[in-house]
């Protein structure tokens, strides 16, 4: 009986000492969800656009606002081209040194990924398959035939490209590999963005600017869209786009009807007809229609280093018969007459 007596004590000294080495080495967690929700923060870089941030050649021509509100974020597979997640973030924000900068937050699992982020809202530049990693791409709609009546552009008779409208500049920030940890709290991921959109200054001379009462110009041989990921401009589809002009004066004094206009790039090759046709309504109601080849201007220096065009060249426009109108007769009149038209080339 004794024998018994000592292993059954002998076997609650082991229970107890499991009991307490038990208690000692854990200790209760509360079950707890895992932590999903990471930030996005997009740093928005506008400091180097020519003709709009810097380079600007004629400080009395307006200059676009580049303001994004909304950012639309997109998480996409590594393995393949298929979408994963996305938000839009719309928390803007300005430091003390005047960084811009758009944040929001975005619950997603942690893993690795492929991120693209565009400016949404934008009034010209549309965006088609943003579903895709790679073949999402910014692009602006073909000028209706109501809109190119308005306009006063015979497109049928001058140009054998479909006229766009120009494009909006549109911010994009891109990661090819993008790692999202696991993580407690929330995670931040920073991300560059710049504009896609190319901005060029535009001028002529005009010898006789008092008789004209508005004036435009078609440029030639320009991309239609540009990819978002791998900013891949359209080459094989060359469009116009149509910018207004306004008279102005050249630094040294001379009359000039210019602009601004923006781009998603021109066609790189200068075999490509890369054409400027100013489009001149006179006080009287005539048009006069001046069309010049700018390929060696695209590789000027003003146009390399600042995106400048400058023609040399000097658009005469001939005095009214009658200069001194009756009251109504000296505005615009809508109709078209028949244009006067010439082609020249410009040598640097």
């Amino acid at each position: 009986m004794k024998r018994h007596s000592d292993i059954r004590a002998t076997f609650r000294v082991l229970a107890l000492t499991a009991m307490l080495l038990g208690a000692l080495s854990c200790h209760r967690r509360p079950l707890e969800d895992p932590d999903f929700s990471t930030r996005i923060e997009v740093k928005v870089n506008i400091t180097a656009i020519a003709n709009v941030t810097c380079d600007v050649y004629n400080e009395y021509i307006p200059i676009p606002d580049i303001n994004p509100e909304v950012m639309r974020v997109m998480f996409y597979s590594p393995n393949s081209d298929k979408l994963l997640a996305e938000s839009f973030i719309t928390d803007v924000q300005q430091d003390e040194n005047g960084q811009m900068s758009i944040r929001g937050d975005i619950s997603i699992l942690p893993g690795d990924y492929r991120m693209l982020i565009y400016q949404f809202g934008t009034e010209s530049t549309q965006i088609w398959d943003y579903a895709s990693f790679d073949k999402a791409a910014a692009y602006t709609d073909a000028l209706s035939e109501e809109a190119l009546k308005a306009l006063q552009l015979k497109a049928d008779v001058n140009y054998d490209q479909p006229i766009r409208y120009q494009p909006d500049h549109t911010i994009v920030a891109r990661s090819e590999h993008e790692t999202i940890p696991y993580h407690a709290g929330v995670y931040t991921i920073t991300a560059q963005a710049s504009s896609i959109v190319e901005t060029y200054y535009l001028q002529v001379k005009v010898d006789g600017l008092q008789w004209v009462s508005s004036a435009k110009a078609v440029l030639t041989s320009m991309s239609p869209s540009v990819t978002l990921a791998a900013v891949d401009r359209d080459y094989d589809n060359p469009c116009a786009i149509y910018t207004p002009l306004l008279k102005s004066e050249d630094h040294d004094g001379e009359a000039v009807v210019c602009n601004i206009f923006n781009t998603f790039g021109r066609i790189p090759e200068s075999t490509n007809n890369l054409d400027v046709t100013f489009e001149l309504r006179t006080t009287d109601g005539r048009t006069i229609s001046k069309t010049f080849d700018i390929s060696d201007l695209f590789l000027s220096e003003d146009c390399i280093n600042h995106h400048w065009l400058l023609v040399e060249e000097t658009i005469v426009v001939p005095p009214p018969e009658d200069p001194d109108p009756s009251p109504g007769g000296g505005g615009f009149d809508p109709t078209v007459d028949d244009w006067e038209e010439e082609r020249h080339e410009i040598e640097l």
